[in-house]
């Protein structure tokens, strides 16, 4: 009996998304509405998108790939260097460099602001998984802090606050029944404070204004009147929180 060819190709693009067997920083994702190879750098995610036109295409994309290696590499050497979670490692936690210190056993991790240490008690092979909710703990502990207290300005609530791991933005806010669903990127975390609060900021004037107009910048400036510096420091240094926690 003859295979079903439908099943066939389901299964070959179950293969994709596909990282390159030679450069874990490039992966190859299926569009079968796209009609050529594209590259597209993405910064916040430290990786090259590689479309391909169909399965049948990838053994071309991946010679395409070979061609464009320079100018790859080009691209991805002017991202900021990774910050892995490995021990004596440099993080980058409320604007400024910490050493991540790892010890023995499974104690709660903590952050010493006197010495700007990182403590994570971690077993092998635990460091980096220990590491993230330590700095997601963290980030949701201040960003609740913002956002209820800039909510309070505005006269608002807000009534629950999600931190995730995201990439296309730093916070989104959603109104329901009159409260504020706020979710955030924990790397904020990484960012100065002020950047922090800025997004915090941000996003509870969008209980107001659920749009971008001058109306809404309005709001803004009136609970955060210097946004324009953190704003600037999110678009010029955004890439150096995504390397933190990267492996490559």
């Amino acid at each position: 009996m003859n295979a079903n060819p439908n099943r066939l190709e389901a299964e070959k693009k179950a293969k994709l998304p596909l990282r390159d067997p030679d450069d874990p920083r490039i992966i190859y994702k299926n569009s079968d509405r796209a009609k050529r190879i594209a590259l597209k750098i993405k910064p916040s995610e430290r990786e090259v998108s590689v479309t391909v036109p169909g399965i049948r295409a990838l053994p071309k994309a991946m010679k395409f790939v070979r061609e464009q290696k320079d100018w790859i590499e080009v691209q991805l050497e002017a991202l900021p260097p990774p910050q892995p979670f490995t021990p004596n490692s440099p993080i980058l936690f409320e604007g400024e460099i910490y050493t991540l210190i790892h010890t023995d056993g499974r104690g709660r991790p903590s952050v010493n602001r006197d010495v700007k240490e990182i403590i994570v008690p971690a077993p092998d092979g635990t460091l980096a998984g220990r590491t993230k909710r330590l700095l997601i703990r963290e980030a949701r502990q201040r960003l609740e802090e913002a956002s209820h207290e800039y909510a309070t300005m505005l006269g608002r609530q807000v009534e629950k606050v999600s931190v995730r791991d995201t990439s296309s933005r730093w916070g989104s806010c959603i109104t329901r029944k009159g409260k504020g669903h706020i979710s955030y990127s924990w790397r904020l975390i990484s960012a100065p404070p002020f950047v922090l609060d800025y997004v915090a900021a941000h996003e509870c004037a969008h209980m107001i204004e659920a749009n971008h107009s001058p109306a809404y910048w309005a709001v803004v400036a009136d609970i955060f009147p210097d946004y324009k510096r953190s704003k600037k420091w999110l678009r010029t240094n955004g890439a150096f929180l995504h390397a933190v926690g990267a492996e490559f």
